[in-house]
């Protein structure tokens, strides 16, 4: 199976993403996004 994402993101994006998610106002889809790149485990 290919890989839907680039190999590579900017830094800016996953920062931003990041802080977006910590206070909960990430979309679904790129929370998973996130959560899938960094290896996120969930709790």
């Amino acid at each position: 199976m290919t890989k839907r994402y680039p190999e590579w993101v900017n830094t800016q994006v996953v920062v931003k993403a990041i802080k977006m998610k910590e206070k909960g106002i990430l979309s679904k889809q790129l929370n998973l996004w996130i959560e899938n790149l960094l290896e996120i485990e969930k709790k």
